[in-house]
């Protein structure tokens, strides 16, 4: 595989080791060593010399061995020329340790770009600069090309992380609970070697049963939800973004953009890519475990068994307000239940075996939880009291576990060292035990999460035949031409060198009307203006009432601004409004749109769209109006959007009741409401140059919908 000598080396070499023990040199030498690395260790050390036993050479060309992958741990200024040494020794990767690169500043990032360059032309692969390094506990390896403390076991969990700090406390935490680790990486500056083929490498490694990723940025979010989609359809992929309280940008012109959070978009592949996302490190970690021992679930139904009522309670809450059921038993569960526990146990969903239960009740609690088709993963809450033979129930509860196709998760609430070997028994039969019923809850939780991602159907997006594409791009290439000659001279003063260094245009009214027309996309009939009686006449050709609205690139809320006028029912009413919006806004140079009022029964949802770097457009359905930003009551996809993911973001509202009726009043026509966010969203995918759109409000009634409102940056 493409970076078998970076996890698995035949040889490796330490450029810039050292006797000193306080350096990262020296803790490289110590970490192969004492980690048991199965391949031969070349210090690289100017005066030569012995380094913990070792020759050391003054050059990686003096290395008499093969060597597939060499740490630089030197002053940054000479990696590069190290890097060259390096692949004329045949090298075929190297960690750069040494820091000073691009996170000092602009000399770094010259200097990490030499790096780049000197591999690409050697064709040498690099890890970092400024990292950790990576660890493979596989027997046949054992290489621990880190400078790191942590010893991890054998395992089955696979970690990548941006931050070295994170990932090592990411690792240290997984092994100080008992777990065993397979590969691990942290790849700093990621200069070449990037996160998302580090996932890829461990979507290949068949003893890697779950893949646990720590990021902080995604300088190729394309590349990462391409990678990381295929390799999640064959193991979990659980991922943790940090830095999502960051502000934001400044400049939005739309209320998609003022609604859309700091890590919107990250959050959006890893839903789009089947990633399992998580919001703070225990979680991650107490997660990656149960993944690592038990197959996920095939639904969302759990069947509970307890010898006390408590912990039980506090388990049912968080797992039913993560969406999971507690289905009642069938009758002949119940009746096998029945005839094998004591008369008083609770013969319900959780089963309360008691307190008293031993062995031969817990056995057959969970043998008939595994035979009901109704139960899909099972959830014991097991006190150790001492007046049972907790060590014959730890022992059925493993056997069960070998014959189990459902997953097992324990939460055993114990004093750790008088039942050590209860808690290991539990443990050694691939059962994962946690302290706390909600933190096993989230886990089991966590898991159906990505077993429902996993039964997603392969879909396509909807692609509507009565389209017209090139009206579309006349449309918004006249905008972005008329914007460029406008602020010609504007770039010129300025320096500007090329067209994407002038400000975004925006369509005007009209244009915004017809360009929705071009995709189908209903809305009330309108017509534009340029002063008093062309507004007049326009009235009068659409048929009163009508909204009047004033239309100008600078008037971003027109409502806020007094640009808008509902429900105007004459002559009168429409002139004495036009002129004074012709008077308030001169400096604005307006134009005027008069529309056809709609009638009130509709409920006011909103269609939205940004550009993502990398990504094309996020789309955003809500509830609309001029209460959006108010109510934040939305709901976001990567683009192009499926007809299943449309019906997701409106079934996801809070207010989604409304959309199915409610107290007498009539639900709408979310099946229109559905075809509108698909047609934005084939509109997105054939228009990039589309910046930012606000649909809102768009009128939702019992049959149809309608637009009312669009404002679109190109």
């Amino acid at each position: 595989m493409p970076l078998d000598a970076l996890f698995s080396p035949r040889g490796v070499a330490v450029v810039g080791a050292s006797n000193r023990e306080l350096t990262i040199g020296y803790r490289i030498i110590e970490n192969l060593l004492d980690f048991g690395y199965t391949g031969p260790i070349h210090p690289v050390n100017p005066k030569g010399g012995e380094i913990r036993g070792l020759t050391a050479y003054p050059s990686i060309l003096d290395v008499p061995e093969p060597v597939d992958l060499a740490h630089i741990v030197i002053k940054n200024t000479y990696v590069p020329a190290c890097i060259e040494d390096c692949a004329k020794k045949g090298v075929k990767a190297v960690i750069v340790n040494t820091a000073g690169f691009r996170e000092i500043g602009e000399q770094g990032e010259t200097l990490e770009r030499q790096l780049v360059a000197v591999a690409k032309k050697t064709g040498i692969r690099v890890f970092g600069p400024n990292c950790q390094g990576v660890i493979n506990t596989d027997p046949a390896v054992r290489a621990y090309c880190n400078f790191t403390f942590t010893r991890p076991t054998a395992g089955h969990i696979s970690i990548v992380a941006q931050s070295g700090g994170v990932g090592e406390v990411i690792h240290q935490r997984i092994t100080e609970l008992g777990v065993g680790v397979r590969q691990y990486a942290s790849n700093g500056n990621a200069c070449d070697v990037s996160i998302p083929e580090i996932i890829e490498h461990y979507g290949h490694d068949d003893e890697t049963k779950v893949i646990v990723v720590h990021i902080e940025s995604l300088p190729a979010p394309q590349a990462f939800l391409d990678i990381v989609t295929d390799v999640a359809r064959r193991k979990p992929v659980l991922a943790m973004k940090v830095g999502r309280t960051a502000e934001g940008a400044k400049a939005v012109s739309s209320h998609t953009g003022g609604l859309m959070k700091q890590d919107t978009a990250i959050e959006l592949i890893f839903e789009k890519a089947g990633v399992v996302s998580f919001r703070n490190m225990e979680d991650l970690c107490q997660s990656a475990i149960g993944f690592a021992c038990q197959p996920a679930p095939s639904g969302n139904r759990v069947g509970m068994i307890a010898n006390t009522g408590g912990p039980a309670i506090i388990a049912t809450d968080e797992l039913v307000e993560r969406g999971m059921v507690m289905p009642p038993l069938s009758e002949q569960t119940a009746a096998a239940l029945r005839d094998k526990l004591y008369p008083e146990a609770s013969i319900n969903n959780p089963v309360d075996v008691l307190a008293t239960a031993g062995p031969e009740h817990f056995a057959a609690a969970i043998d008939a939880l595994l035979g009901d088709d109704d139960i899909d993963a099972i959830f014991l809450n097991f006190v150790t009291p001492f007046f049972v033979d907790t060590l014959g129930v730890a022992r059925e509860i493993a056997a069960a576990n070998r014959r189990s196709s459902k997953p097992i998760i324990a939460t055993v609430m114990t004093e750790k060292q008088g039942w050590a070997e209860t808690l290991k028994v539990i443990r050694d039969g691939g059962v994962p035990t946690y302290d706390m019923p909600e933190t096993g809850a989230k886990v089991l939780a966590s898991m159906a999460h990505y077993a429902a991602m996993q039964r997603r159907p392969a879909e396509k997006p909807a692609a509507f035949p009565d389209v017209d594409g090139g009206t579309a791009k006349s449309i918004i290439e006249t905008a972005i031409t008329r914007k460029k000659t406008r602020d010609g001279a504007a770039n010129a003063a300025r320096g500007a060198k090329k067209p994407g260094d002038m400000d975004p245009a925006f369509l005007s009214a009209e244009e915004g009307y017809r360009l929705l027309a071009c995709y189908g996309i209903p809305a009330a009939p309108c017509k534009a203006a340029i002063n008093v009686d062309e507004c007049l006449a326009a009235a009068d050709e659409i048929g009163y009432p009508v909204v009047l609205k004033v239309d100008a690139e600078t008037i971003v809320h027109k409502t806020d601004a007094g640009g808008v006028v509902l429900d105007l029912r004459d002559g009168n009413a429409l002139r004495r409004e036009a002129e004074r919006m012709a008077r308030q806004f001169a400096d604005a140079s307006p134009r005027f749109l008069v529309q056809k009022q709609l009638t009130d029964d509709g409920i006011e949802v909103i269609v939205g769209a940004k550009a993502a770097e990398g990504l094309g457009h996020i789309i955003m359905f809500g509830l609309g109006g001029i209460y959006v930003e108010v109510l934040k009551d939305v709901s976001f996809k990567l683009a192009p959007v499926t007809a299943s993911e449309a019906a997701e973001m409106i079934d996801s509202l809070q207010a989604s009741a409304l959309f199915r009726g409610i107290r007498g009043r009539p639900g709408v026509d979310t099946a229109a409401l559905a075809e509108i966010i698909q047609r934005v969203s084939q509109m997105l995918a054939d228009n990039p140059a589309i910046r930012e759109l606000d649909i809102n409000p768009i009128f939702a009634f019992p049959s149809g919908a309608k637009a009312a409102d669009v404002r679109v940056m190109v």
